[in-house]
C-alpha cells in the first residue's frame, strides 16, 4: 500500500509541476502534500448531516474510503461547491469502487438559507454537515487554499490524498485509481 501511496505522491507532484509558474509554488505544493499525507482528520462529535438542510440522516464514519470536502464561508458557496460536478464524480466513484464511498460535506456557509436553495436548485440528495461554528477546521487547521480542502481519507481518517477532484483531472484520477484498488 505504501507504494501505491508513494506513486501517487510523485503522480500528485509531477502534474502540480507541469501545470505550476514558479518554484515557490511547487515547493509550497510538495510541503502541503508531505505535512498532510498520512494525516489523521479529527471530525466533531456532534456532527449532524442532513439532505438539502431538512432531514437527518446518518453517515457510515467506518467506510474503508471517505472523502472530505471542507467548505469554509469565504467567497461565493455556489462557485466553490460545484454541486453538480460534485455528483457527476460521486456517480463516477460508485462505479469504480469496490466498497461504497462515504462523502462528507462539511460547510461553513454564511448562510443556511443560502445552503439550502443552492442544495435544492442543483438537486443535490447527498448528505452535508452545516458546521456553523466551524469546529472541523478548529480541530483540524486546514490549510489556507482552497485546493487543499478535499482529502481522500481511509478507514481511520488518515489523508490517503490532499487535493480537490472536482478542479483538478490529475487529482481526480489519483481518487479514482486510489478508490479502485
Amino acid at each position: 500500500m505504501s507504494q501505491v501511496k508513494n506513486i501517487s505522491i510523485l503522480f500528485f507532484l509531477f502534474s502540480f509541476a507541469l501545470f505550476s509558474c514558479s518554484n515557490e509554488k511547487k515547493e509550497e505544493i510538495t510541503r502541503m502534500v508531505t505535512e498532510w499525507q498520512g494525516k489523521e482528520i479529527q471530525f466533531p462529535t456532534n456532527s449532524t448531516f442532513t439532505i438539502q438542510g431538512k432531514d437527518t440522516v446518518s453517515v457510515n464514519m467506518n467506510a474503508e474510503h471517505k472523502i472530505l470536502v471542507y467548505v469554509d464561508s469565504a467567497g461565493c458557496t455556489s462557485c466553490r461547491l460545484q454541486l453538480n460536478k460534485w455528483k457527476e464524480f460521486i456517480v463516477k466513484v460508485d462505479s469504480v469502487a469496490k466498497e461504497p464511498v462515504q462523502f462528507l460535506f462539511y460547510l461553513t456557509p454564511k448562510s443556511v438559507k443560502e445552503t439550502r436553495y443552492i442544495t435544492r436548485r442543483d438537486d443535490f440528495t447527498y448528505p452535508m454537515c452545516i458546521d456553523l461554528k466551524n469546529e472541523i477546521n478548529s480541530k483540524n487547521n486546514f490549510p489556507k487554499e482552497d485546493t487543499f480542502h478535499t482529502f481522500l481519507l481511509d478507514a481511520k481518517n488518515k489523508v490517503q490524498i490532499i487535493g480537490n477532484p472536482i478542479h483538478n483531472n490529475a487529482v481526480r484520477e489519483l481518487y479514482l485509481n486510489a478508490i479502485s484498488k
